[in-house]
Formats: C-alpha cells, sequence, structure tokens
C-alpha cells in the first residue's frame, strides 16, 4: 500500500461514503431525515417543504445545526420553523452550520445536502491529516485511518451534528502546531473551538504545555532560555485560541443574555465517576440489545483511555517535548470531561460517545505516537477494536431509519 495521504483520505471517504448511501436507501432519498427535525423545537407548519419532520422521539441536534445553515445570522427566536432550545450555546457551535450556508449558496432547500457533504469531506480530510500525524511518527500513512474509526463519527454522518468538523479542525491545528506553523494552528483551532466549544481542552492544553515549557517543568531540549523560547509559541498559540474562544463566549451572551458554557453544564456534568457508575450499575446485567449496546460502548471507551494511558506512559516525542506536553495536557483535561459526565448522558451511547469526541480523537493520537512493539500491540488493538465499534454504531444507525 503506497505510504501517501490519499490512502487513509480515500479509504475514509470510501466507507463513509458508502454508509450515507445506506442511509439514504433507508430514507427512499430523502437527505433531510438525517437532520432529525422533530418537535417540540421544529414546528411542521412552519418549515420549508425541502425538510421532512419527524415524530418527537427522533428529534436530534441536527435540527439546530440545520436552523444555523438556513440562516446563520439570525438571532430571531425561530427560523425556518426551528427553534433553538438553548440559543446561545446552539450560536456558540456555529462553525459547521455556517460552512452548511457558505456551501448551500445561501439556498434553504440545500441545506440538508450541504450538512452532509461538509461531513463527508471532513472525514477524507481528516484521513488526510491523520495519515500526515501517522508519518511523522514514524508509521505508515494507513493508520491514520484510526481517526476516521471514532463510533461517535458515525453519529455525526447520520445526524448532522459537528463533532466531525470540529475534530478535523482540532487536529490539522495539533499536525501544525508539530510543524511549528504556529498562525496556521492559531487560526483552526480557532475555527474548531468555535465549531465545538468543548474542543476548547485542546488550545487550553497547549496553552499549559507551553507554560510548562518554559518554566522549566517539562523537559526540553537546550538551555534555560532555550526552554523559554520552545514554550513561548505554544503557549501563544494556544492562548490566542482561547483568546477568541472567551470573546466569542461573549459575543453570544451579548446577544443572548446567557453565557454558552454555564447554559447546559448542570444538565451534563456531575462529581467524578458518579453518573459512569450509576450508567454502569442500570446496565449489568443488560435488558436488552439496547443496554447491550450501550455497555460494549463504555467498555470500549474505557479501554481506550487505558491504552492512550499506557501510551503516555511510554511514549516518547515525536517532534519536540513541548508539543507532546501540550497534548498530554489537552488529553488529561479531555479525559477529566469524561469522567465527571452524567448519569444522563452515560445513559444512551448517542450522547456519551458524542461527549467524549475530544478524549476519543486525543487517544488514538497518543497511541500512534508510541514507538516500538509496544506501539504496535497497541495501536493494532486500538484499530481492531474502533473499526467493530464503528460498525455496530453504523449498524444501529440504519437499523434505527427502518
Amino acid at each position: 500500500m503506497p505510504n501517501r495521504l490519499w490512502v487513509p483520505a480515500l479509504v475514509n471517504l470510501a466507507l463513509a461514503v458508502a454508509f450515507v448511501v445506506t442511509l439514504l436507501v433507508r430514507t427512499g432519498g430523502d437527505v433531510s431525515v438525517l437532520v432529525h427535525a422533530a418537535p417540540p423545537w421544529t414546528d411542521p407548519a412552519r418549515t420549508r417543504p425541502s425538510l421532512t419532520v419527524q415524530p418527537a422521539e427522533d428529534g436530534f441536534d441536527g435540527q439546530f445545526f440545520y436552523r444555523l445553515g438556513v440562516s446563520p445570522w439570525s438571532s430571531e427566536q425561530t427560523v425556518a420553523g426551528v427553534t433553538h432550545d438553548l440559543p446561545a450555546l446552539r450560536n456558540a457551535r456555529w462553525g459547521y452550520g455556517a460552512l452548511a450556508w457558505l456551501a448551500s449558496g445561501g439556498d434553504a432547500d440545500l441545506v440538508p445536502w450541504s450538512l452532509v457533504a461538509l461531513n463527508l469531506v471532513a472525514t477524507a480530510t481528516l484521513g488526510a491529516v491523520g495519515g500526515a500525524i501517522a508519518r511523522r511518527s514514524g508509521r505508515h500513512a494507513a493508520w491514520g485511518l484510526l481517526f476516521g474509526l471514532w463510533p461517535g463519527f458515525a453519529y455525526s454522518l447520520s445526524m448532522d451534528t459537528s463533532e466531525l468538523m470540529a475534530s478535523t479542525l482540532a487536529l490539522a491545528g495539533l499536525l501544525a502546531l508539530r510543524m511549528r506553523r504556529w498562525p496556521v494552528a492559531t487560526a483552526l483551532m480557532a475555527a474548531a473551538v468555535i465549531t465545538r466549544d468543548t474542543a476548547v481542552v485542546i488550545p487550553l492544553g497547549v496553552a499549559a504545555g507551553g507554560l510548562a515549557t518554559s518554566l522549566g517543568l517539562a523537559s526540553a531540549t537546550g538551555g534555560e532560555s532555550d526552554q523559554r523560547r520552545a514554550g513561548m509559541a505554544p503557549l501563544i498559540t494556544g492562548g490566542a485560541t482561547v483568546v477568541v474562544f472567551g470573546a466569542w463566549q461573549l459575543i453570544q451572551r451579548s446577544r443572548f443574555g446567557v453565557l454558552p458554557l454555564t447554559s447546559s453544564g448542570d444538565n451534563n456534568l456531575s462529581a467524578p465517576f458518579a453518573g459512569f457508575i450509576d450508567a454502569i450499575s442500570a446496565a449489568v446485567p443488560p435488558d436488552g440489545s439496547e443496554d447491550a449496546f450501550r455497555l460494549v460502548c463504555m467498555v470500549g471507551l474505557v479501554a481506550l483511555l487505558g491504552a492512550a494511558a499506557v501510551a503516555w506512559r511510554a511514549t516518547q516525542a515525536a517532534d519536540s517535548a513541548t508539543d507532546r506536553t501540550g497534548e498530554l495536557l489537552a488529553w488529561c483535561g479531555a479525559t477529566a470531561v469524561v469522567v465527571m459526565l452524567n448519569a444522563y448522558l452515560w445513559s444512551g451511547a448517542t450522547a456519551f460517545m458524542r461527549a467524549t469526541t475530544e478524549a476519543g480523537v486525543l487517544s488514538i493520537l497518543a497511541v500512534l505516537g508510541t514507538k516500538g512493539r509496544l506501539g504496535h500491540r497497541l495501536a493494532t488493538a486500538v484499530g481492531v477494536g474502533l473499526a467493530g465499534l464503528w460498525l455496530l454504531t453504523a449498524g444501529a444507525q440504519v437499523a434505527k431509519l427502518g
């Protein structure tokens, strides 16, 4: 197999296209079904004919990205029949919907298609970026496929959500950081955090890693002055991205009177491990196929985080200690979010596999950065596990449309 970036890009795209085509066959070619627009947030009497409104139990977040795609600048209560449940929070996650509006040329009837098309483009790009990261870690480019196999991305493709787009931007930002292209890294990570707010854990980790290196708390080559210089660029890059994120949050607060970060935190977080323990207690033994599927996903997620922990312990710097320190701290922050998810989010695989996206992607990054026999074994085990979980998730999504 050629050691070229187009290999993981093309394979990722082929897998995603096959999945989307299967979904469209199940919907009779109606791409708007993937929006999952439904009451009470979508009023069928006020929607455009090009949008299919489903029963209330089938509603999901794609309807809010659809609304942004129809009119990304609007602060009206209802647009095209869709009302935001949490206006500040939804508008803080603006990037995916805004790109859908741009891709559709402002034609609301094309927005359902542009949402799907953007995720397909993101899938291919993620493969190429993953391949570049794999090669810089001394691996074949094909190992970049592992990023596209994160099971949460099957939900992005089938429910028109933003995890794929945000993760592609954030991972590309980390690649630019490794290449010491600081302005490019800043721009990419800034785009990521206005696409998905939880992606801010990545520039926070980058900034913290740069600070640690500057203070001599993380190993770096050279003397004290060299360490300070090595840490300043990541510190400024990550810090500038966090400033962009903060400014974006304040803009939404001025528009809607609520800070986005505080509008749903109480509904999503709890004491460490409390939600996970409650969910495990409820799922063991599993009562039916849905409980079994959720339990398998939970075990798979824990196994991936465990593999990443082993990888971080054993890994050696791929490019510089500063780069890896920032990635490590970002992974720690993302993992801390995972352990604080509440029981409501753990109650459904759809919710927690989306909510843990940053931790999942950073865990794959850690595994691919591990060298030697241990690294090969970890990457192989993680690849097999992710492929199995992705196929299970994709199959479950197809079955729901039956």
